[in-house]
This record gives C-alpha cells, sequence and structure tokens, in this order.
C-alpha cells in the first residue's frame, strides 16, 4: 500500500473512532453515533471500543471486555477479537457477533474464542466454537456493521459490549 493510500486509511480510522459512542451492557448502554468508517475494496480496517474510550467496559465485577474488528483488505472479509481482563478468578467463554445497525438484528455468529483463562488477554472470536452457522471469517454485504462481545459464565450470557462502527461497501 502506498504512502498516500495508508494516510487515507489512518484518517478515515480516526475519523471513524472520533464519531463513535460505544455501548456496554448494563448501566454502561449507550447508542452508537450515526459516525462509521467506510471500507472500500483494496483498503482494510480495524478499530475496538477503547480506542475511544479508553478502557474495556466493565460488565460483571472483576471481569471486562473490549470489542474490536478487522476488515481485510478485500474492504468485507470482516473477523473480531475480544481482549479481556478476567480478576474473577473463574475462566470464562468469549464469544462475539455482527448486528447490522439499520435493523438491530444479528448479522453473523463468529462464534466463541478459544481463550477461557483469567487475567489479560485477547481470543479471536470463531476459533474455538460456536453455534451452528458460526465462523471466524465473515463475508459481509454492503451495510453499517459493530461487533458485539460478551461472555458465557455458569451458563449466562454477558456483555454486549459493542465496537465502533463500519460500513462495508458495495462489492
Amino acid at each position: 500500500m502506498s504512502f498516500k493510500k495508508a494516510l487515507a486509511v489512518s484518517a478515515a480510522v480516526a475519523a471513524s473512532l472520533a464519531g463513535s459512542l460505544l455501548t456496554a451492557s448494563g448501566a454502561q448502554a449507550a447508542t452508537p453515533s450515526s459516525a462509521g468508517h467506510v471500507v472500500s475494496p483494496a483498503y482494510s480496517a480495524n478499530a475496538c471500543r477503547s480506542w475511544t474510550t479508553g478502557k474495556y467496559a466493565p460488565v460483571t465485577d472483576h471481569i471486562a471486555i473490549d470489542s474490536c474488528y478487522w476488515v481485510e483488505n478485500n474492504g468485507y472479509t470482516v473477523s473480531a477479537s475480544i481482549p479481556f481482563q478476567n480478576y474473577s478468578g473463574t475462566s470464562v467463554v468469549y464469544c462475539a457477533h455482527a448486528i447490522n445497525v439499520s435493523t438491530g438484528k444479528w448479522a453473523h455468529d463468529f462464534g466463541c474464542g478459544s481463550g477461557v483463562s483469567t487475567g489479560d488477554g485477547s481470543t479471536v472470536a470463531g476459533t474455538g466454537g460456536g453455534a451452528a452457522g458460526y465462523s471466524e471469517y465473515w463475508n459481509a454485504p454492503a451495510g453499517t456493521y459493530v461487533v458485539s462481545t460478551g461472555y458465557w459464565l455458569n451458563g449466562k450470557y454477558y456483555g454486549d459490549v459493542q465496537s465502533p462502527r463500519t460500513t462495508i461497501g458495495a462489492h
């Protein structure tokens, strides 16, 4: 990628992050802003919630998580990662899905990460399994999406921590 293209991508990501208001579960909930990053073919993008908030979202006592997406250079293949800070002493299973911002509905189940640990770490969604039809990589149709992350603890799902928005262009 040329320096000019890299600079354009960096500026677009910075604009996206500056305009994004992200959500977390419970008392942390908020509505994402209408600003987003448009991904065109031949460009890639990535962003995490913590890049704009400066911290992970506290979900339950002693467990905070982040929500990150990566759009491949083709402009539409998306993957998700879940950085975490787990000081609960209990291992949990971290998972992610994509939400269509226009409809509010699930657009894709990335599945869960292989990280079921405590402490500081990160896991890639889809590397540790998931429900039928999950996949680590998703070829997103044109639209605006957020990646929503959470975790399973004692048979209950906690989370809905949302990444910044990304808009996938026509391809």
